[in-house]
């Protein structure tokens, strides 16, 4: 198990985290109000592709999506928790879908929602988001000033 928790740290740090600190820092929001926005965004793409599934099934995806609406518009930037056993199954299932979209020939829905999923909660696993480099300005507007 050690070696699983060290293969997410170094996938969550190498391929999740500097995205996710750019947009945290570029929209001035919160890990913790990203991580809301994109559960949200994740509810909303499965409402969107449910076909047939029956009707019970419909309004729980309806009802789980305004709860998630709710909750990332009242209460965006109080902490969350990731499991690290929840990531390990959104991979393990990312991983099981990855046959069908080579055979198949295109990219899965599911397969989006489950990144759409594994950004938001490796989001949720970053401590502090460190300030945005300043640009320095233009060379020629520089030797103008002299």
């Amino acid at each position: 198990m050690k070696i699983l928790s060290r293969l997410d740290a170094w996938l969550g740090k190498t391929l999740f985290h500097p995205p996710i600190i750019l947009a945290c820092q570029i929209t001035r929001q919160s890990q913790y109000a990203l991580h809301r926005a994109l559960w949200f965004f994740a509810a909303c793409h499965a409402t969107y592709y449910i076909r047939d599934d029956g009707l019970v099934w419909t309004i729980m995806l309806w009802v789980w999506t305004i709860a998630l609406l709710i909750s990332a518009t009242v209460m965006p930037d109080r902490e969350t928790v990731s499991m690290g056993w929840f990531r390990f199954l959104i991979w393990a299932l990312l991983l099981l879908e990855i046959p069908a979209t080579v055979v198949g020939g295109h990219l899965r829905a599911t397969s989006v929602r489950d990144v759409i999923i594994l950004f938001a909660e490796y989001a949720a696993t970053i401590k502090t988001i460190p300030p945005r480099k300043k640009r320095e300005g233009s060379a020629s507007g520089k030797e103008a000033r002299i």
